[in-house]
């Protein structure tokens, strides 16, 4: 069973995955127009929600360390 917090990270981890995809698809939709400005934009997004989800995991194996659970 699941601590209250566990819960709340994971679903955090989840939410923050979620965008990672979504920004990753945006990137590539980006590349295939062939317009670097549209491109690096999608560039700064994709790597901004990615140190969001590493961030969401961090703090959920964290918790998990320190917690037991």
């Amino acid at each position: 069973m699941l601590c209250e917090e566990k819960g709340r990270l994971l679903d955090a981890y989840v939410t923050a995955t979620d965008h990672q995809a979504e920004a990753v698809k945006s990137l590539s939709a980006a590349a295939a127009q062939d317009n670097r400005t549209a491109f690096k934009e999608a560039l700064a997004h994709a790597e901004d929600a990615r140190q969001d989800a590493e961030q969401a995991r961090l703090a959920l194996h964290q918790h998990s360390e320190t917690h037991g659970c």
